[in-house]
């Protein structure tokens, strides 16, 4: 968007990042209210004396908005992505010249910054309302606060394996999702469990991205480690994957900031 809050006359994104911006809202706007009907957007929840039905509900609606939040960034990333993939094709094929690329591949790293930078103060939000949320949840569900934590310490182990057959990452934790790259077989990388049954993997010369988990044959120990707390301490596992997938989205993004945004020299 411009800076005065329109879209300039040269967003090729428009519809991705409408819906992306509306999203955001959702945890950065002036309008939504908590389901008790007294908190606007942004207000940190310092009561702690809530109910566990109130709770519930407050996470139900943030795990649904998390989902919407999500998706959209996934398809103005990938919307993102395809305009400087365009400008890289066009300028190999003659179809402009080398200072009109650039100039155009200045305005979408310029573009993409705006949304990143976007991103972080949503993730930011989402971490303070989690913080000031964590003591009613204790309140309401004692044991919650250790179990979720167990649960982050599974989400984000690593593990050191090898591809037993030549492995497709794709951009995001889903099949349908574009590939951006393979591990061959027989090389070693690191995989930590994300979602879906999905796993970001990590390797030399800056591999990074999402391959299904049993293509290296890791175990799937998230779910046990919430396994019988009760629904409102699984809604508050769900509602930490949900906010450090988000978290590693726009890690990823940052790094196609730096190096898929660029023209070949």
């Amino acid at each position: 968007m411009a800076p005065g809050g329109g879209f300039d006359g040269e967003e090729g994104c428009r519809p991705q990042l409408t819906s992306f911006n509306a999203a955001g809202d959702a945890f950065l706007g002036n309008a939504r209210r908590d389901p008790s009907g007294l908190l606007p957007l942004g207000t940190v929840p310092t009561n702690f004396g809530r109910s566990a039905e109130t709770l519930d509900a407050e996470l139900r609606q943030e795990n649904a908005e998390l989902d919407a939040l999500q998706i959209a960034f996934d398809a103005l990333l990938y919307c993102r992505w395809i305009e400087a993939r365009l400008v890289r094709a066009e300028l190999a094929a003659g179809r402009i010249a080398r200072p009109v690329a650039e100039s155009r591949m200045a305005a979408l790293r310029s573009r993409l910054q705006r949304d990143l930078t976007r991103a972080q103060a949503v993730l930011d939000s989402l971490e303070q309302r989690a913080s000031a949320r964590e003591a009613a949840l204790e309140a309401a569900a004692p044991g919650t606060r250790e179990a979720t934590r167990r649960a982050r310490a599974e989400t984000g182990a690593t593990r050191r394996v090898v591809a037993a057959a030549t492995v497709p990452l794709r951009l995001r934790p889903e099949a349908a999702a574009p590939e951006i790259g393979r591990v061959p077989a027989g090389q070693a990388v690191t995989v930590r469990p994300a979602q879906s049954g999905f796993a970001l993997v990590e390797g030399q010369g800056g591999l990074r991205g999402y391959a299904p988990t049993g293509a290296f044959q890791i175990a799937e120990r998230t779910a046990r480690a919430v396994a019988g707390g009760g629904p409102l301490r699984q809604l508050a596992a769900t509602n930490i994957a949900r906010r450090d997938n988000f978290a590693e989205s726009l890690g990823l993004a940052r790094e196609a900031a730096v190096s898929g945004f660029e023209l070949a020299s």
